[in-house]
């Protein structure tokens, strides 16, 4: 080849080289679950979906298990776009995005059909909207399931049962008032704090959804699962707004497209792996009760009593009862 040739040809393929790099965005996920977690497996689906059908216009990449920090440092990193998106459960949203809150009252879902019908619906786009004055766009609801009790001390049947019992809570001041409420001692502890602190005896208990107990390993260092099924928990996915906003409407709607396809799986797998958790816990030495209507009802009236005004308050009114009469109308 000649030289001026192969000037050219070494300019050209240097110019398609770069231009192939530009052309790929991005898209850092990281979140503190484990990888065997439903959350992984749907962000996983996620990531391959989103390589493949964009044709290399997105480069996604995931970290799971805590390895870029805890919900607070990828919430951070996330608004300060150092990081394009993570997830949380929305009571840890809550100090970032006080809407949240609504999400904080207990007993507030009858069941996961319900809760997935008011999330996806108006109601749960109006929460995801209130994220962007803080820097952030919401994308959608993972789950979680419904959070129960388990502890190291007794079965938890009647209300007096929770009289003195150390539990964990999130470091949320309407969670620790309500804990409270019923007699127990609220100790805030971060997430990845939880299992130490239960082989140590620093605190007696926690609350979380029954896959936790499982994956996060707390029935070795407890004994009695009481089924109270007090909240539904959900994982807020986001991204940042900025990040959001110089993509193309092209872009978000594969994003949004795949997302949903995302969710869909990632709520089947949890509600699957939910239905099978009872059965591993009682088989790894758990005992395990069902907290009858009647405790559940003071357990309800107890600690709503306890946050609701603060609830309303930082939700504010109109959002407040925007999510009530969505969860209203269902029944």
């Amino acid at each position: 080849m000649k030289p001026i040739f192969k000037i050219i040809a070494t300019t050209m393929a240097t110019c398609l080289f770069i231009g192939s790099t530009q052309a790929a965005t991005a898209i850092r996920i990281a979140h503190d679950s484990q990888e065997s977690s439903p959350l992984h497996q749907g962000l996983l689906h996620f990531k391959e979906e989103l390589n493949k059908r964009s044709n290399g216009d997105f480069a996604v990449d995931i970290y799971p298990a805590g390895q870029l920090g805890g919900v607070r440092e990828t919430t951070e990193m996330v608004q300060q776009n150092n990081l394009q998106m993570t997830t949380a459960a929305s009571v840890l949203m809550s100090p970032y995005v006080p809407e949240f809150n609504v999400l904080d009252l207990f007993y507030l879902f009858d069941n996961r059909e319900q809760a997935h019908q008011v999330l996806d619906g108006e109601a749960g786009q109006a929460l995801l909207d209130a994220m962007e004055s803080k820097g952030f766009h919401g994308i959608g609801y993972m789950e979680l399931g419904f959070r129960s009790f388990t502890n190291s001390s007794r079965p938890l049947n009647s209300l007096e049962d929770f009289s003195g019992l150390k539990i964990r809570s999130a470091a949320n001041p309407s969670q620790i008032s309500a804990w409270r409420a019923i007699g127990a001692a609220p100790q805030p502890l971060a997430w990845g704090e939880i299992y130490t602190s239960l082989q140590q005896g620093l605190i007696q208990g926690q609350e979380s959804a029954l896959l936790s107990v499982h994956t996060q390993r707390f029935f070795e260092a407890q004994k009695y699962l009481s089924l109270t099924e007090h909240m539904y928990s959900n994982h807020v996915w986001f991204t940042n707004k900025e990040f959001w906003d110089n993509l193309s409407d092209e872009q978000q709607s594969l994003i949004n497209e795949v997302a949903q396809e995302a969710i869909t799986l990632q709520r089947e797998l949890s509600e699957q792996q939910n239905q099978e958790t009872v059965a591993i816990l009682k088989k790894a030495g758990m005992e395990v009760n069902v907290v009858n209507a009647e405790t559940r009802a003071q357990l309800k009236e107890k600690l709503n009593n306890a946050i609701e005004s603060d609830i309303r308050s930082k939700t504010g009114d109109a959002l407040y009862q925007t999510v009530l009469n969505a969860i209203a109308g269902t029944r």
